[in-house]
């Protein structure tokens, strides 16, 4: 038995009426739909239209035409309350909220369920403390909110939407202003509240390295407003990245899963070395300077790598000369600045 969608779409057109009632479409004939326990990445280059789907979706903005359901309604026949209990919504605008602690933004959350004059029940505050421990944010409780880091502040704001008790959470960019490591914390801990908690997550992201490792579907919205839906694994297969997202000197490394930038060939070379971490990175740093695989073919390069218990050793055979080196380091500085294609060992 096939699960109800908690939001789809159907034949939707989205874009904007202007004062004059000339239409702007975005992108149209839109299909799509997101289950639950499901974390769904959109990705696409800027001006694509991530963030006007994203209103679109909300029910923030209107569409052109066609219908958008949540649990089987159309998102208009909501009230606001209705929509409040049922879906939550973090933008991409950075926090601005003065002297309140994470506590009191938290709570905010819990606006659909208190009286007129927004008291929180015991209940309420057991929410947000549950709200605040699930995202790894329990010990900013009492905490400021302007006196926390980026990576901090969007925990909180991650937190307030789940005290919202929403079926469906919606996040516009949730990473735009961290760095890598707080990236990939904020993404690890959507997947696990979608996992955990039986939540439906959409997000807006450029982080397309990132949302194909962690997303169980990508929608990918190209420039000319064309969609793409679909598993990471088989969109990376059928060469979909490449069409939608290189510029001229990046493309899409379907082995690898990312963009890459080329180099200026320099050569090729061949790696002796067991499996191990540094046999990985070797063959990385050659690709860097500009050394590509010799695949049977006589290599320009050959290195050797050494491991066992003592520290690894990198040896480097090319033309009849040897050097041995102790690091990736000193080998690439070897390669790029003594050796040369033509010349063998300088000395």
């Amino acid at each position: 038995m096939n699960e109800k969608p908690v939001l789809s779409c159907t034949d939707l057109t989205i874009g904007y009426k202007s004062q004059k009632t000339a239409v702007k479409e975005i992108s149209k004939g839109l299909n799509l739909t997101l289950k639950r326990k499901e974390l769904v990445c959109l990705i696409g280059p800027n001006g694509s239209g991530k963030s006007t789907l994203i209103r679109t979706l909300t029910g923030i903005q209107p569409s052109i035409c066609g219908e958008v359901w949540l649990h089987g309604r159309r998102i208009n026949e909501f009230t606001s309350d209705e929509k409040a209990k049922t879906l939550s919504v973090v933008l991409t605008t950075p926090v601005q909220t003065g002297y309140m602690t994470a506590f009191d933004i938290v709570a905010l959350g819990r606006f659909p369920y208190t009286n007129w004059a927004g008291r929180l029940s015991n209940s309420d505050k057991s929410i947000v403390t549950n709200a605040l421990s699930s995202v790894g944010a329990g010990n900013l409780s009492h905490r400021f909110i302007h006196e926390m880091s980026d990576g901090e502040k969007q925990k909180v704001m991650i937190a307030r939407a789940l005290a919202q008790e929403p079926e469906l959470m919606v996040l516009d960019e949730p990473t735009a202003f961290l760095d890598l490591p707080h990236k990939i914390e904020t993404m690890r801990i959507l997947r696990m509240v979608a996992q955990k908690t039986g939540k439906s997550i959409l997000l807006s992201t450029h982080d397309l390295n990132l949302a194909i490792r962690c997303a169980d579907q990508l929608w990918i919205l190209n420039r000319s407003g064309t969609m793409i839906a679909g598993t990471p694994e088989d969109l990376v297969l059928s060469g979909i990245f490449g069409s939608a997202f290189e510029i001229d000197g990046v493309h899409f490394d379907t082995t690898r899963g990312e963009f890459t930038i080329p180099v200026e060939k320099r050569g090729t070379f061949h790696l002796d070395a067991p499996e191990s971490i540094q046999k990985i990175w070797t063959a990385y740093a050659m690709e860097r300077i500009g050394y590509v695989p010799a695949n049977g073919s006589s290599p320009d390069i050959v290195i050797q790598v050494t491991t066992g218990d003592s520290t690894p050793v990198w040896q480097i055979s090319h033309q009849g000369g040897k050097k041995e080196c102790q690091s990736i380091r000193e080998m690439v500085e070897c390669i790029s600045s003594s050796w040369h294609l033509t010349g063998g060992d300088p000395n």
